[in-house]
């Protein structure tokens, strides 16, 4: 390269010989395959189009090869053609290496001149009522009529405190003439039964409307019948109460006796013969049953009417019971088969008492 040049100096000579010394910049081409056959060492070519293994951007030749140095610059944020970066051309949505994002900016055209934070100093300097100035701050909060002087607020159900020479009650609506206050002694002087005037206040307060003794019972609650836990017209020879009824010497009933009568139209798989349920059980099968189990007491007894509705249904599962004639009935498939159950000394007993059609 030829340098012709009035200048002179160590420096000129320098950068002369570097200038001497860069690669060539060739015409650009198409692509990869386009590159010149025969370049000089150092030569620069740009490819404009990549193609199938071949990116498109700067090649160098280093002297046995076409050596890829990289793509060229086509946008600069977005944007492409002459590029001219300001500002507005830089994305704010992170802070990350900025000095202030867009929405802070907006923070800031919206501060007042001199303002500083709203906290409690500034606000109580400001000349605000603060809440810990106030006695009671609910009441005041609460407070929503007019009390300033020359205000003629209402109040409904509140206690006021002063003389009457100091206090103007208004309205008086409900108020009875000579009202005082309702305390012990005005009560006591009205005639009320007192608490301090029961001997047994517990009881008396315990008392209920069941425990009444009515005028046929006696004039006396002393000389009153009890409850009992059975139901007579008349009783002779009443003896001892015990827990679970009434246990007497000798009775005269004057009267019928009605026994609960029970009812169960389905019947079938396991059966409880239970008194509590009745003393006289209807029962009719819809399917056999294949265990019975008894809950009778000494003393206890049920009669019994099974009806099969004209099925072949049978009763098997017994429990272990003293049949008279030595062996479990067998249930009348046509008529109702009539069975009394009784319990003495612990051990069952039954009986087919009949057969009725």
């Amino acid at each position: 390269m030829a340098y012709d040049s009035i200048h002179t100096g160590t420096a000129i000579d320098s950068a002369v010989s570097k200038a001497a010394t860069m690669p060539a910049f060739e015409p650009e081409v198409a692509n990869y395959a386009s590159l010149p056959g025969s370049p000089s060492s150092g030569d620069v070519v740009l490819v404009t189009t990549a193609t199938t293994g071949y990116s498109a951007g700067f090649y160098r030749y280093s002297g046995s090869a076409w050596v890829f140095m990289g793509s060229a610059v086509t946008t600069v944020n977005t944007q492409t053609g002459a590029v001219v970066l300001d500002a507005d051309d830089i994305d704010d949505t992170a802070t990350t290496h900025k000095f202030t994002s867009s929405g802070e900016i907006d923070k800031l055209s919206n501060i007042e001149d001199n303002a500083d934070v709203t906290d409690a100093t500034n606000v109580t300097a400001a000349g605000a009522l603060m809440d810990s100035e106030l006695t009671s701050i609910a009441d005041v909060k609460a407070l929503d009529q007019s009390v300033v002087s020359g205000a003629a607020p209402t109040f409904t159900g509140t206690n006021f405190s002063g003389t009457a020479a100091s206090l103007t009650v208004g309205a008086t609506t409900g108020v009875e003439a000579g009202a005082d206050v309702t305390d012990t002694a005005n009560v006591t002087a009205a005639g009320a039964l007192m608490d301090s005037e029961v001997t047994n206040l517990a009881q008396v307060k315990a008392f209920s409307s069941a425990d009444y003794a009515t005028a046929a019972q006696g004039a006396k609650a002393d000389s009153a019948l009890q409850s009992e836990s059975d139901t007579l017209d008349s009783v002779t020879g009443r003896g001892a109460t015990t827990t679970n009824g009434v246990t007497v010497g000798s009775i005269t009933i004057n009267g019928e006796i009605v026994e609960d009568v029970y009812i169960n139209s389905s019947v079938t798989g396991s059966l409880t013969l239970d008194p509590a349920n009745g003393t006289i059980q209807v029962l009719t099968l819809t399917g056999s049953v294949t265990s019975v189990t008894d809950s009778l007491a000494n003393g206890e007894a049920i009669t019994t009417v099974f009806s099969t509705g004209g099925n072949s249904y049978t009763i098997a599962g017994w429990p272990t019971t003293k049949w008279v004639g030595g062996s479990a009935p067998t249930i009348d498939t046509t008529n109702n088969s009539i069975i009394v159950l009784w319990k003495a000394n612990s051990v069952l007993y039954g009986m087919e008492s009949g057969v009725a059609s």
